[in-house]
């Protein structure tokens, strides 16, 4: 297949890249910045520039899109996250749909579904939809910039699929990605407030973000769908039930607390695309 990955020279770019070239494709790359380490030819572009975009997608079958600013904070306004976000997402998924490219993969966020107020969490209590969480939770972003350019490239693509029913898109909604160091990192005990409980205590390693986004572009079936790939972080000492007793007592359950094996629910996509990622994270807590 034919594919073009954006944002190819980042962290979860470049193992994409890596990893459908392994797998027979036809990888083109683009960014804005050149990596030479890169395994898939390069070319460098602006994608907040409609014209740049066409000649990219032009002979492609399929769009793998990361290349958005990835979070708030990283030196870039609230503003300027969510104009750009939106202009790189609104030029590929259209110069997509008129150059016939069927296929697309986005990277979409869990902050599309979780309330945060510029990155951190909201409010007490925290505004997680419920447990076990999956990718079906409606979108609520608040007044998180970077939640909401991806809520409208989720819209986006959403629309186009109902306008186009040919197009075959998917919306991963990606937690915090990891990589060793955040292994590394979690062998010591750590305190309370160095846990991500606004995000649900969710995380996924990069190689197994870069694994589903290939096992995606293989076997999507058509129309629009959305999915939450995440690992909950396994607290020692703490059963599912203590953890949403103690951490999450205002959070909906769709099940009884004591029927929940986990806090993240990957079942459709073990179904879809027999996606399992690895052993999840057990973290030891500091004393309190």
């Amino acid at each position: 297949m034919k594919v073009l990955v954006t944002g190819a020279t980042g962290r979860l770019g470049t193992r994409v890249c890596k990893e459908l070239l392994q797998r027979g494709h036809d990888v083109l790359g683009t960014d804005q910045r050149f990596a030479p380490e890169l395994l898939v030819p390069l070319e460098l572009a602006d994608l907040r520039q409609a014209q740049a975009v066409y000649p990219l997608l032009k002979g492609r079958e399929a769009l793998v899109h990361l290349g958005n600013i990835p979070s708030l904070g990283g030196g870039a306004s609230a503003q300027v996250v969510l104009s750009d976000n939106v202009a790189m997402n609104a030029n590929v998924f259209r110069a997509a749909v008129d150059l016939g490219v069927r296929r697309i993969v986005f990277a979409s966020s869990l902050q599309a579904m979780i309330r945060l107020e510029e990155g951190r969490a909201a409010d007490a209590p925290l505004t997680i939809p419920y447990f076990p969480l999956d990718g079906a939770a409606p979108t609520n972003p608040g007044h998180n910039f970077y939640g909401l350019s991806k809520e409208f490239g989720e819209r986006m693509l959403r629309i186009l699929s109902e306008r186009f029913p040919e197009l075959i898109c998917t919306s991963l909604r990606f937690p915090m990605l990891t990589a060793e160091w955040f292994h590394e990192r979690a062998r010591e005990p750590l305190p309370l407030n160095q846990l991500n409980f606004c995000e649900a205590l969710t995380y996924l390693d990069f190689g197994d973000a870069a694994a589903l986004v290939a096992l995606v572009l293989e076997g999507q079936a058509p129309g629009y769908h959305q999915y939450f790939p995440a690992q909950a972080v396994t607290l020692a000492g703490y059963s599912p039930e203590r953890t949403l007793t103690e951490f999450f007592p205002d959070t909906p359950l769709t099940r009884p607390a004591a029927e929940i094996e986990a806090l993240v629910d990957l079942s459709e996509l073990e179904r879809d695309f027999g996606f399992r990622p690895g052993p999840p994270l057990t973290v030891r807590l500091a004393e309190r």
